[in-house]
């Protein structure tokens, strides 16, 4: 019987940390890739401009002479795209929305 009793405590113990009991919620984590998707726009925009101001080729290749604003060229580096102000992944794409109304014009 006190083995029976220390099996299962040990199996609730494993099931207990084996589901995450030290990782975040869904949507802490949710909310921690929003920031960090927000700080790779504002680093790449402000990089982009300082490039766009320094040199008139802003991503060298990339826009050159065809005029992409940094925002737009920034999201297509990142696979990024903007819904109700938050920057979503490709793969964190908010189900409710239809692809169609996302500012994600290289998807097409």
């Amino acid at each position: 019987m006190a083995r029976l009793v220390l099996f299962l405590a040990i199996a609730g113990l494993a099931y207990w940390y084996w589901s995450g009991h030290l990782q975040g919620s869904p949507e802490e984590r949710k909310a921690d890739r929003l920031q960090e998707s927000a700080a790779i726009m504002q680093r790449c925009i402000r990089q982009e401009e300082h490039m766009q101001a320094a040199g008139g080729l802003g991503g060298v290749v990339d826009a050159g002479s065809s005029g992409v604003d940094a925002e737009t060229l920034c999201a297509q580096r990142n696979n990024l795209h903007l819904v109700d102000g938050e920057w979503y992944s490709g793969s964190d794409r908010p189900y409710n929305i239809p692809i169609t109304l996302m500012n994600a014009p290289w998807w097409s």
